[in-house]
């Protein structure tokens, strides 16, 4: 295998996760910014069944993408760009979305013939995998609900339609009399019987109270005439639902295909680096990870139990002999998101896809990461450690890019996406306003993006420093946390510092907590903005 080659053919990361999925929110802002047309009684906005068909692959789109189904989601791209030249009128959303589409079709050209080329240097070992393919699993049942709920929606659709049509053919047109605004967004009408009602327009900012409102009314059932009432979101839903379950269809058949022949084969060692994750290496090259379903059992533990693995991670003891990294044959689609089955004493042991190696995916099991920390420097307990001037500026970008998203959802509510990066965009500003580290007499209070941990001084093993970074192993298990990079340069001697202060007191028995972070609860109230306001 030419690893350098390898590698090198790869389409980088950036090119779609950045350039594909900002050039779709550019497009998206300039085609949403540029259909101004007011709705009119003599122009009225008709829901249309095709295009709501295409918001389909419209928010497929960037989804795909930032999931790493490169082809499908610049296919999707480019079949947007077409339906958007066909059916939308506005020529600045045809300008945005054609070239996002042209765009999509070059990083497609470029992605096949990245992976061919990343096929042809993994080698010419060719093998054919033994037994019969693994049985259709849950994917497939997956698949059929998806199917048959896709199909129930567009049957509601139809039952919808047909009787809105109804109510539009026994409706009479009268004028009724804006009366009210509220919360900016729901306009109140009264009719000439004196009836009231409400409508949320596309436009609530157009309408004045006193202004004259056509609508149809057939008894109670009352709809603004150059708004006609839209269900077509039946039909994005039965098609996002029919879309998934051919995605997963094809996936399992190109899984099934495996057997089907002859398949490229590469050798090489596999470091567990997760639960169900794994790193695939050539010689001390990282090639790729993968993620299975069980876990394999591919590597004997290195330490006797979690004292032994202390006293190692702190320094006091030499490290135990390593033990040559199981071998596995990895068999199928080699490139990066191929599908491959992965073969131990020629039998396939599980099927997976090659994905991109992160820079989380090192392997705190198989070396030692750093260098070991000794107790140098006290520290007042209780003492907090604060991020710097760089991630606090950090956050005030991330809490404008959440209040954004929140505005646009306002004026665009079908764009699920913005939601979405709104969600992250919270968390991830949480975290910067928080402490890193929280220090005191009996525990250190770890802050992550999810969770929150307590670690009782007697549950912390040490503390290893790789850069401005911490690693700190604690619990039974000799789970490793990596802070972000401590502004507080002696920050991993407090810790330690403080460790030994405690173990002197002997507050035994205590075990490590984990609770949910305040930004959890935090994205869920932005979530429930997002939902009633």
């Amino acid at each position: 295998m030419d690893v350098q080659r390898w590698q090198a053919a790869a389409v980088p990361w950036w090119v779609t996760k950045v350039g594909l999925v900002g050039g779709w929110i550019v497009a998206f802002y300039f085609a949403a910014t540029a259909n101004d047309v007011p709705c009119t009684a003599a122009q009225p906005c008709l829901p249309d069944p095709l295009f709501s068909l295409a918001v389909v692959p419209l928010l497929a789109t960037p989804l795909l993408l930032l999931f790493g189904r490169v082809l499908t989601g610049c296919a999707m791209g480019v079949v947007f760009g077409a339906l958007d030249l066909v059916l939308d009128g506005s020529a600045a959303a045809n300008v945005a979305f054609g070239l996002h589409a042209g765009a999509c079709a070059v990083v497609a050209a470029w992605t096949v013939r990245s992976r061919a080329d990343q096929h042809t240097a993994a080698g010419t070992t060719l093998v054919t995998l033994p037994d019969m393919p693994p049985p259709r699993g849950v994917l497939r049942i997956v698949a059929v609900l998806l199917v048959v709920f896709g199909f129930l929606t567009f049957v509601q659709y139809g039952l919808s339609n047909d009787e809105l049509e109804q109510h539009i053919a026994k409706a009479s047109r009268v004028d009724a009399e804006v009366v009210e605004i509220k919360d900016t967004y729901q306009v109140w009408v009264e009719l000439p019987d004196r009836h009231r009602t409400a409508f949320e327009p596309l436009a609530p900012e157009t309408y004045q109270v006193g202004d004259t409102v056509p609508v149809l009314a057939d008894g109670t059932w009352v709809r603004m005439a150059n708004e006609p009432e839209d269900v077509t979101w039946w039909l994005t839903l039965g098609g996002a639902a029919v879309f998934l379950a051919i995605m997963l269809a094809a996936r399992e058949r190109r899984r099934r295909s495996l057997w089907t022949g002859p398949v490229k084969a590469v050798r090489l060692q596999a470091h567990p680096v997760g639960p169900r994750r794994i790193l695939l290496r050539h010689n001390k090259d990282d090639i790729a990870t993968i993620v299975t379903i069980a876990d394999l059992g591919l590597e004997e533990p290195l330490y006797h139990d979690t004292e032994q693995f202390g006293r190692v991670w702190r320094g006091e003891e030499d490290p135990p002999v390593q033990l040559d990294p199981a071998e596995l044959l990895v068999a199928g689609e080699w490139h990066h998101g191929g599908q491959v089955a992965l073969l131990a004493e020629g039998e396939v042991v599980a099927t997976s896809t090659l994905s991109r190696v992160r820079p989380r995916h090192t392997v705190h099991s198989a070396h030692l990461p750093g260098e070991a920390v000794t107790a140098a420097t006290p520290a007042e307990l209780p003492h907090a450690m604060w991020p710097g001037d760089r991630r606090r500026a950090e956050g005030v970008v991330l809490l404008l890019g959440a209040a954004g998203a929140l505005i646009a959802l306002k004026s665009y509510p079908d764009l699920i996406v913005l939601g979405l990066v709104g969600v992250q965009c919270v968390l991830s500003a949480v975290t910067r306003f928080q402490p890193l580290l929280r220090l005191d007499h009996r525990a250190v209070v770890l802050y992550t993006g999810v969770w929150t941990y307590r670690v009782p001084w007697a549950q912390l093993h040490g503390v290893r420093r790789s850069g401005d970074q911490l690693m700190l192993a604690f619990g039974p298990a000799g789970d490793v946390i990596t802070t972000p990079q401590l502004p507080d340069r002696e920050a991993g001697e407090k810790l330690m510092w403080a460790r030994a202060r405690s173990l002197i007191a002997d507050h035994g028995g205590e075990r490590v907590a984990r609770k949910l972070n305040v930004g959890v609860f935090l994205g869920l109230v932005y979530v429930g903005l997002i939902l009633f306001i």
